[in-house]
């Protein structure tokens, strides 16, 4: 985690996928709670791939306010489906 301007700024690398997606959402949750007037927003530009469940967290996301800042090319389609999702007031 790190912060850039009014955001904190989860980064991703490898495989949001099996057992690293619960370690995003634990950061997820841990950021929220410990800076809960601060937006948030994930880096997934050194993301290689992306399972179901990886996605799922991200639609979650996304509907409560995260922002994404960047997506290589092996996830840029599904950031894009995740991006169309309706937010959460």
């Amino acid at each position: 985690m790190s912060e850039l301007d009014d955001q904190l700024i989860l980064r991703v690398e490898g495989r949001l996928a099996g057992a690293f997606v619960p370690e995003l959402e634990n950061c997820w949750k841990a950021a929220r709670t410990s800076r809960p007037s601060r937006k948030i927003a994930v880096d997934l530009k050194s993301v290689t791939c992306i399972d179901r469940a990886g996605r799922y967290l991200l639609e979650l996301m996304h509907s409560n306010g995260v922002g994404f800042l960047r997506a290589g090319l092996a996830t840029q389609d599904i950031l894009a489906d995740v991006m169309e999702q309706p937010k959460c007031k």
